[in-house]
């Protein structure tokens, strides 16, 4: 193995540079095997490593066995899974005299080799007797070769194979799909490792996808390639990089063997690979692609080709000296130095323009002669940014600061029109008016008031560019308007006037407070009522509801009284039905306040009775008596009162008689007095006929 030595120590230093690789603490970690797995169209290839250092010598040693449950045939879940032993002995890594022709051809198989076979460094705590230093040590090691076994496996699907970490299942069928699982066979009383699994089948197989997101950034005599690892870092942890000089016709590989992510950090990880390569020669085109390798060493398709050519960068730049606004107010004269001794590696100059410092140059003057050192340009904009460029004859370009030129402004824009907004029930305000159409028109500030004579407050903290804006205001609060105005500023910020004021009403969600029964009055027919109306700013009208004591039918309105209105005269109630009156205020939008408690008012029956038709008395004083009787037609009769006097005496009721009785003897009497008799019918109403008068001589 000596020959294998020397290539692990110098990849151990590579390796553990700093910055190369960074290594996750290990020994809180439960040991546990993880198993991936790849479906070709007609295998399953899979791929598993156990999770601690530890684990990792025991299973050397003691080897892996894998068992396979076909849970799914033709479509349809089995009833009882079949289990099959994939293994008859353990999976063990291979001996090492077969290693050595393979570590001869492959570097990662020479490291896999020593991480397994190398010089013992077996740690034996129970024993005792061993000193910490060379306890630790020892401990380091193992993790090391844990690293990198792991590493090379992850980049070579046979070096894999060859560590016992790999295994492919050629007795599949289309239709059917399995659960693998992958154990260690190491005895329990030395480790205990949890199994790991994959449900596969070959109807989830899927080609392998192009590599994504390739680009070339090309510089003297090299290029920088750049790649999202990321978002493929599942199907591949290796890239091959090709080049082409023949225009795309054949492509070769730059490296012997594929290139790996090394540098990823553990926080805030990149998410691209870069790889710079060197170019034999400038101003020649180079094409470039990329092939991934998967884990289990499937290379998948190429990525899009790049191209480019390197240039030789220019060693001078162009300075401004000077940028003068001229009379006219709409050009400038553009003045620039440039150092003699670079005028042989540049062709020409170019004047570039923008509306901002850093971005959007346009060359507005090409092909300036190298010997000019000023230019005059016409059509200035309100805001001009000015650079100059040198550009080399092989085409390289060195561009110069900028420098600004402003023509003289205070003309402002056009003052806002169009105002108009909304309010919804939770306070947003959404403002929109007419966008401004100058050319040198720079945006919006909005002013805000809460009272018409309040001083008005900016609620843009900048300028906006865009005519509508979102405002939120409090819904709940005394004042039931916002007041907004809009100002327009162009790109020397001079202001406009203020736009006219825009008005909103705020969504009333408070209903207003109730109205008081003050009074009411229930005769001849009518039902008179008197309130205090509600102390509410936005009431507008009192509504009136009614309806029977007792009954099933609803509350029915009877009247709507618009403010300051404080009284209503209901002429439909019925005499004697029992009412009960309600009341509640309504506001402007339509809210109403809770009802007040309702008044029971009867109303009575006092329209006009017919009179008893017949009414008289015999008198027999033979026997004492005075024989009355009567006659009455009328309906709703209940009872009849008789009221009677003696001599001059105020009369008084005397009887009480039933609606069917239609006559009374009257023995309670003296000789040689005269009687008067009063009889009067009354309703179920309440309402009493007309008396009816006889004066009898007894």
């Amino acid at each position: 193995m000596q020959n294998i030595k020397g290539v692990v120590i110098i990849l151990m230093v590579l390796f553990c540079s700093p910055g190369v690789m960074a290594q996750k603490p290990i020994g809180n970690e439960k040991p546990e095997v993880k198993v991936i797995g790849k479906v070709t169209k007609d295998a399953i290839m899979l791929r598993w490593g156990v999770t601690t250092p530890l684990a990792w010598k025991y299973a050397n040693q003691y080897g892996f066995t894998i068992e396979r449950k076909t849970i799914v045939r033709d479509g349809a879940l089995l009833t009882t899974p079949e289990v099959k032993k994939m293994t008859t002995s353990p999976i063990l890594p291979k001996p090492m005299m077969e290693w050595e022709s393979f570590t001869n051809q492959d570097n990662n198989a020479a490291i896999a080799a020593q991480a397994i076979y190398g010089e013992s460094f077996n740690v034996d705590l129970e024993q005792g007797g061993d000193d910490i230093v060379s306890i630790i040590n020892k401990a380091e090691a193992l993790e090391q070769r844990f690293s990198f076994a792991l590493f090379a496996a992850d980049q070579n699907f046979e070096v894999a194979k060859f560590s016992g970490l790999a295994f492919i299942d050629k007795d599949v069928k289309a239709g059917e799909k399995y659960l693998y699982r992958v154990y260690t066979a190491i005895p329990p009383e030395k480790i205990q490792v949890k199994f790991g699994g994959v449900y596969l089948g070959l109807d989830d197989f899927q080609p392998l996808p192009e590599p994504k997101d390739f680009v070339g950034i090309f510089n003297d005599k090299n290029v920088m390639l750049s790649w999202n690892f990321a978002l493929l870092r599942k199907q591949y942890n290796n890239y091959i990089i090709e080049r082409s000089d023949d225009s795309g016709k054949t492509f070769k590989a730059l490296e012997d063997i594929p290139i790996a992510n090394m540098g990823e950090r553990e926080k805030n990880p990149s998410d691209r690979m870069f790889y710079v390569d060197s170019l034999p020669s400038n101003n020649k085109e180079y094409f470039y692609r990329i092939k991934g390798i998967s884990p289990f060493g499937e290379v998948g398709p190429a990525s899009k080709t790049i191209s480019g050519s390197g240039t030789k960068a220019l060693i001078y730049n162009p300075a401004i000296t000077e940028a003068k606004l001229m009379s006219d107010n709409s050009s400038a004269m553009i003045t620039w130095e440039f150092p003699e001794e670079g005028l042989e590696s540049i062709a020409y100059f170019q004047l570039n323009r923008s509306n901002q410092v850093k971005n959007n140059y346009q060359v507005v003057i090409p092909n300036i002669s190298k010997n000019t050192r000023s230019i005059q340009y016409s059509d200035l904009e309100p805001i001009n940014y000015f650079t100059i460029t040198a550009v080399g004859v092989n085409g390289a370009k060195r561009a110069s600061f900028p420098q600004m030129v402003q023509p003289e402004d205070d003309i402002p824009p056009a003052v806002p029109i169009g105002l108009t907004g909304t309010i919804d029930s939770t306070g947003v305000v959404q403002l929109n008016w007419q966008m401004n159409t100058e050319a040198d028109f720079l945006g919006y500030r909005v002013f805000r008031a809460n009272l018409e004579n309040e001083e008005f407050t900016q609620i843009t903290f900048r300028t906006i560019p865009q005519s509508k804006i979102v405002d939120t205001v409090k819904i709940k609060t005394l004042n039931s308007k916002v007041y907004y105005k809009v100002q327009s500023f162009d790109k020397r910020f001079n202001p406009s006037d203020f736009s006219e004021v825009l008005v909103l009403k705020k969504p009333d969600i408070i209903p207003p407070t109730q109205p008081v029964f003050k009074s009411f009055k229930a005769d001849k027919g009518v039902v008179a009522l008197e309130w205090i109306t509600s102390s509410s700013e936005d009431a507008v009208k009192t509504l009136i509801y009614r309806k029977e004591k007792g009954g099933e039918l609803p509350w029915e309105l009877i009247a709507d009284v618009n403010l300051p209105e404080n009284s209503f005269k209901d002429f439909s109630a019925k005499p004697t039905v029992k009412y009960l009156y309600t009341m509640v205020t309504m506001d402007e939008s339509g809210l109403e306040s809770e009802p007040v408690t309702p008044l029971t008012i009867t109303l009575p029956d006092n329209q006009p009775k017919p009179e008893i038709d017949k009414f008289s008395a015999l008198v027999n004083r033979e026997e004492k008596k005075i024989d009355l009787s009567w006659r009455y037609k009328a309906e709703g009769v209940v009872e009849y009162s008789l009221y009677k006097a003696e001599e001059e005496g105020k009369p008084t009721l005397y009887k009480v008689f039933e609606v069917k009785q239609e006559s009374f003897t009257d023995k309670n009497l003296r000789i040689n007095s005269k009687y008067t008799y009063l009889l009067q019918a009354v309703f179920s109403s309440g309402a009493k006929s007309p008396i009816k008068k006889i004066v009898v001589e007894y």
